[in-house]
């Protein structure tokens, strides 16, 4: 698989384009000036301050879905199956969902919420049709500390059965849910990401296949992730909130498929104004479905 950030768009500005440059990890991890290279990765010119430098070590690192929130429901819990996800929602709670079909099975991606009683000092009885809308509103919103339940179910013939469970108590905003072939290679998975306490920005990505396993966790820390244009995963993690990070730089690190097993290709640390150029949610995919 050839990566160039530069040609993704992806590099800081300022940084050499990488036209001509493309490595392929198929066989082995790259090194570190070889990933430098590929990424556009050159010394600050005189006059700009140097960049804090990430681990060479973890260029090719294997990565999984080691760290999840999500587990193993306690119990085995299945539903008739339907093409419509919607019926997997519990009595009592309200939410979106989105199914994919991918070649190892079909799952559906379910985040509902219990509904919560009307915030205090909302949604009183009022005069005319303004009062009654503005009721209506606040019984359908979620107060902070509402149970959010992230569901993941996968197709067993004739019936959805129940795979992975995420419990919590949630920051008013829920979980985001899209169906997305990453890896542009026609096995489309779910992506879950949680918010954080930041507007628009998330504290944890996961990645599930068709299997209904989490095969890619990674820790966002009040960060984001975007997929290029031809495919792979692009995360932004706040140097602020990683143990030794950069205290006004995002942590950008480039993750693809390769060799049986998600990989980090390449990581450096970027200015915050960079990285927040790049910026278009928590998670962002032109070809995503999102839950609906």
């Amino acid at each position: 698989m050839a990566i160039c950030l530069a040609l993704l768009g992806l590099a800081a500005p300022g940084l050499a384009a990488c036209a001509m440059a493309t490595t392929s990890w198929a066989s082995e991890p790259p090194t570190a000036s070889a990933t430098r290279e590929v990424v556009g990765l050159q010394a600050s010119a005189p006059g700009h301050a140097q960049q804090p430098q990430a681990n060479p070590s973890v260029i090719g690192l294997g990565l999984s879905g080691t760290g999840t929130s999500f587990v193993a429901p306690a119990s085995p819990t299945d539903k008739p199956y339907s093409p419509d996800c919607h019926v997997l929602m519990d009595p009592g709670f309200k939410g979106k969902c989105v199914v994919t079909v991918a070649p190892t099975g079909t799952i559906a991606g379910v985040v509902e919420t219990k509904a919560s009683r009307p915030i205090e000092g909302r949604g009183r009885p009022g005069k005319g049709m303004l009062g009654r809308a503005r009721a209506k509103a606040a019984t359908t919103r979620s107060a902070p500390g509402a149970q959010e339940r992230d569901l993941v179910w996968r197709r067993e013939g004739a019936t959805w059965g129940l795979v992975l469970v995420h419990v919590f108590e949630n920051l008013g905003l829920p979980s985001l849910v899209w169906a997305d072939d990453i890896e542009r290679d026609h096995d489309p998975k779910l992506v879950f990401v949680t918010p954080s306490a930041r507007t628009g920005f998330g504290s944890e990505l996961d990645l599930v296949e068709g299997t209904g396993d989490v095969v890619l966790y990674r820790f966002l820390g009040q960060g984001f992730a975007n997929v290029p244009p031809a495919g792979g995963l692009v995360t932004y993690v706040p140097g602020w909130t990683e143990q030794h990070g950069a205290a006004n730089a995002y942590d950008q690190t480039l993750i693809g498929y390769s060799s049986g097993s998600w990989r980090v290709f390449s990581e450096q640390y970027v200015p915050d104004s960079s990285a927040l150029r790049q910026h278009r949610g928590a998670f962002w995919d032109s070809l995503a479905v999102p839950a609906a």
